[in-house]
């Protein structure tokens, strides 16, 4: 009998506040790596309540929800979940609750790699924001860096203008920088992009059309381990050590 043991996939985790925020700016990020055989997880602090004018909260959240969940089956992702907090209220929300929440995700899962937003929050929007306090300081306060973790935080790019409106920012909070090849997946991420209707998807048209006009690269930033400053370093990949610069 074989005592072969197969290892368990590589856990990225990914803690954002709305439906879409996985697929406009990260999209084929989450695609490249869930079809390389990585354990994606999402976890949305909230259903996006506040994003449908002229619908109820709770219709709104439900139809966000049911569209989250289409574009997550398309991405690959393994698992979603909601935190339940109310869209554009997180910054009232009691933190160490939330931190606590996320603190106990990441003791289970133990990832590798976690993705969330930088304090720019991309947009400046304060949900942005304050779920990135949130799972930033819940990765200090689980020790992740001691079994290997790195937090990146999404960075500004022209993956984020076209996905987003919001341009390139040199000067991004963060370490050294990770460039995303995704351009196998940008047919996957449009098709992703467009599951988010009630979102006016910046990308309309025929998948394969669209996404032969998008940026190639997803860009991501180091926030643990911090590192020290030595010129445009460049990391090789979420998960490998190499750096390059």
């Amino acid at each position: 009998m074989s005592n072969t043991h197969t290892p368990e996939p590589p856990e990225i985790l990914v803690v954002l506040a709305h439906p879409d925020d996985e697929t406009f700016p990260l999209g084929g990020t989450l695609a490249r790596y869930a079809a390389a055989g990585a354990s994606v997880r999402l976890i949305c602090a909230t259903r996006g309540e506040a994003g449908i004018p002229g619908l109820s909260p709770d219709a709104a959240g439900q139809v966000r929800e049911a569209e989250l969940r289409r574009a997550a089956t398309i991405l690959g992702l393994r698992e979603v979940r909601f935190m339940g907090y109310r869209d554009g209220t997180l910054s009232q929300a009691e933190p160490e609750a939330a931190i606590g929440r996320l603190v106990a995700v990441l003791e289970e899962l133990h990832p590798r790699a976690v993705i969330t937003f930088g304090p720019d929050g991309i947009s400046g929007h304060p949900d942005h924001v304050t779920v990135g306090e949130w799972a930033t300081a819940a990765f200090d306060r689980a020790g992740a860096a001691g079994w290997g973790a790195r937090l990146f935080y999404i960075a500004p790019s022209e993956a984020t203008q076209q996905g987003c409106g919001v341009p390139p920012e040199p000067h991004a909070v963060g370490g050294p920088v990770v460039f995303i090849d995704v351009g196998s997946y940008l047919t996957t991420k449009v098709r992703a992009a467009q599951c988010h209707v009630s979102q006016d998807p910046p990308f309309k048209g025929d998948p394969a059309q669209e996404a032969a006009r998008l940026a190639c690269h997803e860009v991501l930033r180091l926030a643990r381990p911090i590192v020290a400053a030595k010129g445009d370093r460049v990391l090789g990949d979420l998960l490998e050590d190499e750096v390059s610069g």
